[in-house]
């Protein structure tokens, strides 16, 4: 019986180190994005490296890593300062913070 494109099957994955979950699951934290959409994305990639299967063959559109974190960034943005603009540049604010961190 074939499986209909949109629905989602479920694979159990058993890590063993405790290290390695934790890790997993910081890094999906950081690109926010779920554990299991992280593992996902790790084996459709490592697939296509071993040419197991074509880019073209995959069923769902990749977000690229960009675009997910400028979505992050904006929405860090609207949640944090609830779309106020401010009139010092980000550039002077990185370089105050280097100034201060090497203690000029």
């Amino acid at each position: 019986m074939p499986i209909k494109e949109n629905r989602s099957v479920r694979l159990n994955i058993y890590v063993h180190d405790p290290r390695i979950r934790r890790q997993i699951k910081a890094v999906a934290a950081q690109k926010d994005i779920s554990v299991s959409e992280y593992c996902l994305r790790a084996i459709t990639h490592q697939l296509i490296k071993e040419k197991k299967i074509a880019r073209e063959e995959i069923g769902r559109k990749e977000i690229s890593p960009l675009k997910t974190a400028v979505e992050r960034a904006r929405n860090f943005q609207t949640k944090t300062f609830g779309g106020k603009v401010f009139s010092v540049s980000s550039a002077e604010l990185i370089r105050e913070s280097r100034e201060n961190r090497n203690g000029l």
